[in-house]
């Protein structure tokens, strides 16, 4: 019997130690067009965890993608509601990684778990896709501690990328282009 409950016992721990703040960043697509405006949310849940504040920058080639819109919902607790920071931008129109977005940014009085974030939308980035090429987008990490990451305990998240292509007209009017430059060619030949 006691032997059974040791076990339960380490059982639960693991379980306790293993639960802790999840956060994703997903895109609602993986190939954009120029021009399409591209969609990045932020979904993140304390799983019991509490904080004092929240806090993500995003960063990207500002080259091929330009700032848009940035949206949080107001964090609650059991201690009332958070107060929303201002998600601040900088597009730099170079592909030096200077161009960036709050995510979220969120602060309370005293450390409280947020209630109305379980598994929810904690925030919605919106890029403008501007020219060709593979975008890559990165939390801030610690090597840049007045941005790093911070959502209840977690200072780093996997990033995602994206593709931005030509419109298919675009593509069909160079495809057009390249057929009539091989066709005057053999002519002249």
């Amino acid at each position: 019997m006691k032997r059974t409950l040791f076990i339960v016992a380490v059982l639960l721990a693991f379980a306790t130690a293993a639960s802790g703040a999840t956060l994703s960043l997903v895109s609602n697509k993986t190939t954009y067009n120029v021009g399409e405006t591209i969609t990045l949310t932020v979904t993140g849940d304390p799983q019991g965890a509490s904080s004092y504040a929240v806090f993500g920058v995003l960063r990207y080639n500002g080259a091929l993608v330009n700032n848009g819109t940035r949206t949080q919902p107001l964090l609650s607790g059991p201690l009332g509601p958070w107060v929303k920071g201002p998600l601040q931008n900088v597009d730099t129109n170079a592909n030096d990684g200077g161009s960036f977005s709050y995510a979220f940014s969120q602060i309370t009085g005293s450390a409280q778990t947020a209630t109305n974030i379980p598994a929810s939308t904690l925030s919605t980035v919106t890029l403008i896709a501007q020219a060709l090429g593979v975008v890559a987008v990165n939390w801030d990490g610690p090597s840049t501690p007045a941005t790093a990451l911070d959502f209840f305990g977690i200072t780093s998240s996997p990033g995602i990328t994206f593709t931005i292509v030509p419109e298919p007209t675009t593509a069909a009017l160079l495809g057009l282009g390249l057929v009539g430059l091989v066709l005057g060619g053999r002519r002249r030949s």
